[in-house]
């Protein structure tokens, strides 16, 4: 992406006036930051110790109250009915034990102690305490009820289980005392809440945090607290975090040995990095007035500079619609004015240029005519040569002749066996360019190609002039029907092919020359093309060893070639 001076500019002004202050910016963000998370975890861990002892004190209130009635029932010199009173009177004295059941060793009901407007009493043993013999808490929801807390206390005379006082805590009493906990200390009611060891929530804000529900996001995952982690002696942890809204959480979690529970806190950072929050935006105000300065002195500085670079570049794009007759007008006697004239210059190179490009379009589209395009091109590129002379390369030679021509140049026009030739010509030259060979002449009715003639030689030339032969016929079978309707003539191949090492290169005199192969291999290809009948492809055995497992052959037998003193094998391509 391009940038204008004006842009540079400030961005230099930015840097030299911005940069430092963002650096230290950052120092100073992150000092402050740390001091403030340092604050804020000693503010948290002081709220949950605080929020422990009150959990502490009521739960004890609880414990004591369900106590002192497994206590008084245990007493066998008490009447029945006045330890049932004087229980009742242990469980109405505390505010937050709802109701208490008594039940017989076996786990049968033997009565209830119930509070006005507290809900009934259990009338089981929840399954779950099993029968141990020691005080135990457990959250207990009955179907289509909410969430209790409970606590099972066993009556025990000369240590043997008489009975069970089953007692049901008020969780809202618990959750009150810390949502106040929350809002005296944070002014809100929502940061405060603690979970068991099953990760339930048993105090806290009600509509975020309904009692007995499941935690295990928030500062709980955040903490990776578990069951195992409740086991784990001092367990505490402040961090940082996403909440499940998307917003930075700072919290703390602390598990409280004594009642087997977890306290724990969480705030948004902006409330709790309030300062930091607003250092940042203060900062943000002193830097975009910075960056505004920056902006006005980098268009005084640039404006010098911006008027004659607008016109180089109205300059350019004049040069780049190809009107090369456009010259610069900068004359501030600096480096833009060389610029310019240096345009200009350029300019009238490109003019040259494309001239010499003209040039030599046209003169490599008349060499092509005559000569292959590699050399055509070579040429008027300046690289090659017109000098008489050739080098020795391994190459192939095709000759394809169409069979029976001579009988319908006889009775056709002139210009009927002309059009016919060129339609031929047209098909086979594009299949000797397909498969990368070389048309190196037109002989009456017949082609010669070339294959591994090129600056580079090819290793499967062998290949490539076999598939080319094959294509030859198929070609000429497709079109057959076509020339037969319109010239009367069943046209076919005779194809002559042979291998060997042949001189390539100019050939005639300096005034006419053609580029074309002399060699053996080249006069073989000739005298097996007048052998092959019509569809036929006759090859030399060099041929069909060179060619591999790509192609099959039949062999027609010795053959005596005419210029050859010892007969050759001559071979047929099979289809």
């Amino acid at each position: 992406m391009r940038l204008s001076l004006r842009v540079k500019w400030t961005g230099v002004v930015l840097f030299i006036g911005v940069v430092p202050l963002l650096v230290v910016a950052v120092l100073v963000g992150r000092i402050q930051r740390e001091g403030l998370f340092r604050a804020e975890q000693e503010l948290e861990n002081a709220v949950v110790d605080e929020a422990s002892r009150v959990l502490s004190r009521s739960l004890s209130d609880g414990q004591e109250a369900v106590h002192r009635a497994a206590v008084v029932l245990a007493v066998a010199r008490i009447d029945e009915d006045a330890r049932l009173a004087l229980a009742r009177e242990a469980v109405n004295g505390s505010e937050i034990v709802a109701s208490a059941a008594i039940f017989a060793p076996d786990g049968s009901l033997i009565g209830a102690i119930e509070k006005l407007n507290a809900g009934g009493a259990p009338r089981e043993l929840p399954a779950a305490f099993g029968r141990e013999a020691r005080p135990r808490w457990l959250w207990a929801r009955a179907p289509s009820a909410s969430a209790s807390l409970q606590l099972l206390e066993p009556v025990m005379v000369d240590g043997a289980v008489t009975a069970w006082v089953l007692g049901t805590m008020r969780p809202e009493v618990i959750s009150e005392r810390v949502v106040e906990l929350s809002r005296s200390r944070f002014g809100r009611e929502d940061r405060l809440l603690v979970i068991d060891r099953e990760l339930r929530v048993v105090a806290g804000e009600a509509v975020r945090w309904p009692a007995g529900s499941r935690l295990d996001a928030g500062i709980i995952g955040a903490a990776r607290l578990d069951a195992a982690s409740f086991d784990a002696v001092g367990y505490a942890k402040t961090t940082t975090y996403v909440g499940v809204n998307g917003e930075a959480m700072v919290g703390t979690i602390r598990i409280v040995p004594s009642i087997g529970w977890a306290v724990a806190v969480e705030r948004p950072e902006s409330e709790a990095f309030g300062a930091l929050t607003r250092a940042r935006r203060a900062f943000w105000f002193a830097a975009t007035g910075l960056a505004l300065i920056a902006f006005g002195i980098g268009a005084l500085l640039a404006r010098s500079t911006t008027r004659p670079i607008k016109d180089l570049v109205a300059l350019t794009r004049a040069y780049g619609k190809r009107d090369f007759l456009q010259r610069s007008s900068i004359r501030s006697g600096d480096e833009l004015e060389e610029l310019g004239d240096s345009l200009g210059k350029m300019a009238e190179d490109l003019t040259l240029g494309e001239a010499e490009i003209r040039r030599r379009i046209t003169v490599e589209a008349g060499l092509s005519r005559y000569l292959p395009a590699e050399v055509a091109s070579a040429v008027a590129a300046g690289t090659g040569s017109l000098a008489l002379g050739g080098r020795r390369v391994p190459v192939s030679i095709v000759f394809a002749d169409a069979a029976a021509f001579t009988t319908f140049a006889e009775k056709a026009q002139p210009e009927v066996v002309v059009a016919l030739l060129n339609e031929l010509f047209t098909v086979l030259s594009e299949v000797v360019f397909r498969h990368g060979g070389m048309v190196d002449k037109f002989m009456g009715d017949c082609i010669m190609a070339v294959f591994g003639a090129h600056g580079e030689a090819q290793g499967d030339h062998v290949t490539r002039a076999l598939a080319a032969a094959e294509d030859m016929h198929r070609f000429v079978e497709a079109s057959a029907p076509r020339w037969k309707r319109d010239y009367d003539y069943d046209l076919q191949l005779g194809i002559g092919l042979s291998t060997g090492e042949a001189l390539v290169g100019n050939l005639g005199s300096e005034k006419r020359m053609e580029f074309t192969a002399v060699g053996d291999s080249v006069n073989i290809a000739a005298r097996l093309e007048t052998l092959a009948r019509p569809g036929q492809t006759l090859v030399t055995a060099d041929v069909a060893r060179d060619a591999g497992t790509k192609f099959e052959f039949h062999s027609l037998g010795m053959h005596p070639l005419r210029g050859k003193s010892l007969p050759l094998e001559v071979l047929e391509v099979l289809t």
